[in-house]
């Protein structure tokens, strides 16, 4: 005879399996500081190859500018402020992307959570059964 649970339960399992497993299975992998520095990471570089784009486009846009500058020895100034401007950028989409990532985590894990519970309960459904036939 079927038991309707155990069967509701595995169902429950299979959806997780095909259509949350792929985006949890890289959490899964590693501790929450590990996933977020690995991340983290990964933003300083993209980051600051953005900020080196935004940049150029602003040079060539106000080249006028940029050359006034250079003839008249300002360009310390502006090298200082978008040194500055730089590390400002970078702190916010630094901080952004490990609260993003933060978030990602802990709701993956939860639903790893939730998923290795439904296969406990399961296997315990599956040795009840087990156990009543023998």
């Amino acid at each position: 005879m079927v038991n309707e649970e155990r069967v509701k339960q595995l169902y429950k399992i299979a959806i997780y399996e095909q259509t949350e497993e792929k985006k949890t299975r890289q959490t899964g992998l590693y501790y929450r500081s590990d996933y977020i520095g690995k991340e983290v990471v990964k933003s300083f570089f993209s980051g600051s190859i953005a900020y080196v784009i935004m940049a150029l486009l602003w040079v060539m846009s106000n080249l006028d500018l940029v050359m006034h500058q250079i003839n008249t020895l300002e360009i310390i100034d502006t090298v200082v402020v978008m040194l500055v401007l730089y590390l400002l950028f970078m702190m916010v989409y630094m901080f952004s992307t490990a609260l993003v990532y933060y978030l990602r985590y802990k709701n993956c894990r939860k639903k790893l959570d939730g998923y290795m519970a439904d296969l406990k309960t399961a296997y315990t459904m599956f040795e009840r059964e087990e156990k009543l036939k023998s």
